[in-house]
Formats: C-alpha cells, structure tokens, sequence
C-alpha cells in the first residue's frame, strides 16, 4: 500500500497512480480504487482533479512538462534550427519514457481504443509552447480567431506517435525507434515549411470564411 502522507500534491497523484499500475497490473478502474490504495480523501483528489481521467492525462502530460523544462534551459537549444529543436524535445521525452516503460506498456494497452482519453489528452498538450512550432511569414487571420495553431498540433501529435512507438519497441538500444524519429522529423517539416502547409491553411482560410459568411447572411 503506498505510503500515508500529510497532503497530496499533484506529483503525489500522478507517482502513485504509476505504483498502483505497477502494482497491480491494470490501471485504476475508479476514483476510489486509486483512493483507497493512497488512503487520501476525496476532497485532497477533488482539489486537483474532477476524474479520474485528468490524473491519467496529467501523467502523460508531466513527461511533456519535463521535457520542455530541460530543453528551455539549454541556452544552446534556442540557437538550434526548428526541426533540430524538435528533435531535441524528441529524443528528452524518450529519454524520460524510457524510466517507465513498463509502466507505460501497461497503460498503452489500457487506453487503446479509449478515444476520450486522446481526445483530453491532446487538448492539455496543445497548450503547450512549443517555440518551433510558430508560423512563420504567413498567420492567416482564422487562426488566431479559433485560437489554434495546427503546425503545433501536428508537431504534438507526432510528439505522442513517438511515445506510443517507443513503448513498443523491442529493437536493440531502441534503434528502430531512432529511425522512426528521424525520418518521420524530416517527413513531417518538410510538410509544414513549405508551401504544402500554406496551401492546407489557404484552404481552410476560404472555408471558414465562406462559413462565417454563410452564418451571418
């Protein structure tokens, strides 16, 4: 049973939901499951959290968060190209991962086919700054109405495609998983440093204005 203490940070929350993964083998089918093996109150648990949910994307989120932590200290990083920078971030988070791995096994194979979970889990880590990922030369105005940037979604998405490959790979030292990053890096900015990005957004642009307009005839 994990250990009692005084008050439950969320860094509390999120080392014992991992114990009890690791403990038990699953994750935690309820709120209560997970807060009879801490022996918290709920109202500790509600002070952070509404569901149980919010604990298991604010795990996933803490590697992100560490990530970009070690990243923004590095002085050297910020003089990097964009996809170099990338990079960087990429291979921090494996990094990190790979002290959880069998943790994040178990986890993955839980929320495989949970749609709800992505879905949560992709809106926390869009609100990430990522510096690398601004559009540069050409914002057109949709975009700061809707309050996105999909240069940054794709850069995030790729981000967890990197995890969820990682976990699986079974490759000496993990070289299957250095590959995939680099090619699918390269892949992916020469995607979205052209004109290919340009032209999805211009798209996207027309349509939504011909909907605006449609909406206020």
């Amino acid at each position: 049973m994990a250990k009692k203490t005084k008050k439950y940070r969320k860094v509390d929350w999120i080392k014992a939901y991992k114990d009890y993964v690791l403990q038990y083998g699953e994750t935690a089918k309820d709120t209560k499951s997970l807060l009879d093996y801490t022996e918290q109150p709920f109202v500790q648990f509600g002070e952070l959290f509404d569901e149980l949910q919010d604990i298991e994307v604010a795990v996933i989120e803490d590697y992100f968060n560490k990530a970009l932590k070690v990243l923004d200290k590095d002085k050297e990083a910020s003089k990097m190209e964009v996809k170099d920078q990338h990079l960087a971030f990429l291979y921090l988070l494996m990094e990190l991962i790979s002290k959880d791995e069998l943790f994040l096994r178990i986890f993955k194979r839980s929320k495989r086919g949970d749609a709800s979970f992505f879905v949560d889990l992709q809106k926390a880590l869009n609100h990430k700054e990522l510096s690398w990922a601004k559009l540069k030369n050409w914002r057109p105005d949709f975009v700061d109405d809707l309050n996105i940037n999909p240069k940054r979604s794709l850069l995030i998405n790729h981000a967890i495609s990197c995890m969820l490959f990682s976990i699986e790979d079974k490759s000496k030292d993990k070289q299957d998983t250095d590959a995939y990053i680099e090619k699918t890096t390269d892949l992916l900015f020469k995607l979205t440093d052209t004109s290919t990005l340009h032209s999805f957004l211009d798209l996207g642009k027309f349509m939504y204005s011909r909907g605006k307009s449609k909406m206020f005839s």
